[in-house]
């Protein structure tokens, strides 16, 4: 029983040692998935921040004051005037019966606020003061060692739960050239990350870069049905889908372990995309050139 406590005990110390290195020195490839997982949890506590109401009347200023320089300011109506001015931003309705939210962003934080409706003077914000604290710092500052732990294990095993292999449909190894095989994906709300790796088997060094990426789809009703979810697809297979149409979209975040691969060598990579509806779709990965030609590889995800 101590051996295994012991154990725990050392998980837990990396797992927190591992969140405040991402926090402090970005991502890699051996923390990715803690990271994203990381920042999905602190994000979610900034979803929750306070929400200032403030109460305005007609033809009457409500000056907003922040800690910083104001860098952005933007409400969802277009019945109050915002101009900002340093620290202050400056609200004046101009319609009555009209509610609406303001974002005031400075170069280290965000506030939140609620318009009210303008209504009686007697009863107006004539001056609103706010501290603001950066959601993602504050959110992680206010944790305990303890509760980062914590945290970090709970969203470790989430994400190691919603983690689901990438399956081999018809992919051959192609000698003397390099090759990319497709190993793990994670679905989150948003977004698609996938864990890869380069194999090197060309005699010649290899530089990866971030790779362009597109969503096939099939034209009209010809050619097969779509292959089911994580699926890397081989070349007869995606032949046999028929005519496909080509969408760019863009890549959220890239990561190699290690850029330039040798001879012989593997290296292994993350990729985000955005997920556009949710449904299984077609992706394809255009990497740079070998010797030959650009390394492509498609999937199903």
């Amino acid at each position: 029983m101590g051996m295994r406590l012991g154990a725990s005990q050392r998980r837990r110390d990396l797992i927190i040692v591992r969140a405040q290195r991402v926090k402090e020195k970005g991502f890699t490839v051996k923390k990715i998935w803690i990271a994203i997982l990381i920042a999905a949890s602190t994000a979610a506590i900034a979803q929750k921040q306070p929400v200032t109401r403030v109460q305005t009347a007609l033809n009457h200023l409500t000056v907003i004051e922040v800690a910083e320089p104001i860098t952005m300011a933007a409400a969802g109506s277009e019945a109050f005037e915002i101009e900002r001015h340093g620290t202050r931003v400056l609200v004046k309705p101009t319609k009555p019966d009209v509610a609406t939210n303001l974002f005031v962003w400075t170069e280290h934080g965000r506030s939140i606020y609620e318009l009210q409706p303008a209504g009686e003077v007697s009863k107006m914000d004539v001056l609103v003061t706010s501290v603001q604290q950066t959601p993602i710092r504050a959110a992680a500052e206010s944790l305990s060692k303890e509760d980062v732990a914590k945290v970090a294990e709970q969203v470790l095993s989430q994400t190691l739960l919603n983690t689901q292999p990438v399956n081999a449909l018809g992919i051959k190894t192609q000698k003397n050239r390099v090759n990319v095989r497709l190993e793990d994906v994670v679905h989150a709300k948003d977004a698609i990350y996938v864990r890869y790796q380069v194999t090197n088997l060309s005699t010649a060094p290899y530089r990866v870069i971030a790779p362009n990426v597109s969503v096939l789809a099939a034209e009209g009703n010809a050619g097969a049905s779509m292959p089911p979810a994580n699926q890397q697809l081989g070349a007869g297979h995606l032949e046999r889908l028929g005519k496909l149409s080509s969408t760019p979209i863009d890549l959220l975040h890239s990561e190699i372990d290690q850029q330039d691969v040798a001879p012989g060598k593997t290296s292994t990579g993350v990729l985000a995309i955005r997920s556009t509806d949710g449904s299984p779709q077609i992706y394809q990965f255009v990497f740079g050139s070998d010797n030959s030609s650009p390394i492509v590889t498609t999937a199903v995800l």
